[in-house]
C-alpha cells in the first residue's frame, strides 16, 4: 500500500493515466465550516431538507443512534441548497470540465459519515451502480474532516479505470442489508494507494476506478461529501425506471441525452 505523492504532470494527464487526482485545500475555511455545520444540522434533525428515508445507519457504531450512529446521507445536493451550492462551486466545476468536458450535469451525491467504529466499504466501481452511458462519470470527494489511514480514508487501484466494469457479485452485508462487492480474484490490490486528505481538500476519481474505504479505528468521525458529475451528452440506460430530472450545472442541454 502506498500514500499519494506529488506529481509534476497536469491534472488531466494524471487523471487519464491513474483514474484519480487530488487537489489540496480547494475549499476556503468558511466554505468548509458551512458544509460541516449543515451536515451536522441535517444529522441532528435541526433542518428537515432530507427525509429519514435518505439516512442510513451504521450496523456496529459505538453509538446506536444520533449523529454518531449515521453511516450515510443520500441525495444531499439534490435536496439541500447548501450542498447544491457546493456541487456548483466554480472551482470544482473548472476541474470537472477539464476531466469530462464543458457540459456538466449532477448525477448524484452522498455524505459518508464514517463515525467512530464505522465499517469498511469493500472494493467496487461506481459505474456498476450507475445506469448511465458512457461510463465516464467523475466523483468529487471532499474531506470534511482529515481523512487518514486510521479513520478510513479512500484506497484506489491506479489505472483500473481503463478496464471494464467487473462483476459485483460477491455478497457483503451492511447489518441486515445485503450489498455486493467485486470478487477478490478479479483484481490485484498490490499497487493500491491510500488517499489521505486534509479537511477542505478533494479527490476526483473516475466512475470505473476500483476503490474502497477502510474502517474508522479512531474516536472521531471521518466525513466525506461525494458529488458525482456526468457529461450532459450521456444517456440514461435503465430498462424500466424513468430518467430523473438531472440538474444542468454548466454548459448546454442535448436532445436525447440525460
Amino acid at each position: 500500500m502506498k500514500l499519494v505523492t506529488g506529481s509534476t504532470d497536469s491534472l488531466d494527464v494524471r487523471y487519464g493515466r491513474d483514474g484519480f487526482v487530488t487537489v489540496m485545500n480547494l475549499l476556503a475555511a468558511e466554505e468548509l465550516q458551512r458544509l460541516k455545520r449543515r451536515i451536522s444540522e441535517v444529522a441532528r434533525g435541526v433542518v428537515n431538507t432530507l427525509p429519514a428515508s435518505k439516512i442510513e445507519f451504521e450496523p456496529a457504531s459505538h453509538a446506536a443512534s444520533g449523529e454518531t450512529g449515521i453511516r450515510k446521507i443520500n441525495e444531499c445536493a439534490e435536496r439541500d441548497a447548501v450542498f447544491m451550492a457546493h456541487a456548483a462551486n466554480p472551482r470544482i466545476l473548472d476541474i470537472v470540465e477539464l476531466l469530462i468536458g464543458a457540459d456538466i450535469k449532477l448525477y448524484g451525491s452522498q455524505c459518508f459519515m464514517k463515525p467512530p467504529g464505522g465499517i469498511e466499504k469493500p472494493y467496487h466501481q461506481d459505474s456498476a451502480y450507475f445506469t448511465i452511458e458512457p461510463t465516464d462519470l467523475v466523483t468529487c470527494w471532499t474531506a470534511l474532516d482529515d481523512a487518514t489511514v486510521a479513520n478510513g480514508c479512500l484506497y484506489v487501484i491506479p489505472g483500473s479505470h481503463r478496464g471494464e466494469i467487473l462483476d459485483h457479485d460477491e455478497p457483503w452485508l451492511v447489518g441486515d442489508r445485503e450489498d455486493m462487492q467485486v470478487r477478490r480474484d478479479q483484481y490485484d490490490a498490490s499497487g493500491e494507494v491510500a488517499i489521505e486528505l486534509q479537511a477542505g481538500s478533494v479527490s476526483f476519481h473516475h466512475s470505473r476506478l476500483l476503490h474502497r474505504s477502510g474502517p474508522n479505528r479512531t474516536d472521531s468521525p471521518r466525513r466525506g461529501l461525494a458529488v458525482h458529475y456526468m457529461s450532459a451528452k450521456s444517456r440514461w440506460t435503465h430498462p424500466t425506471k424513468p430518467k430523473p430530472p438531472y440538474v444542468l450545472l454548466r454548459g448546454r442541454e442535448y436532445d436525447g441525452c440525460v
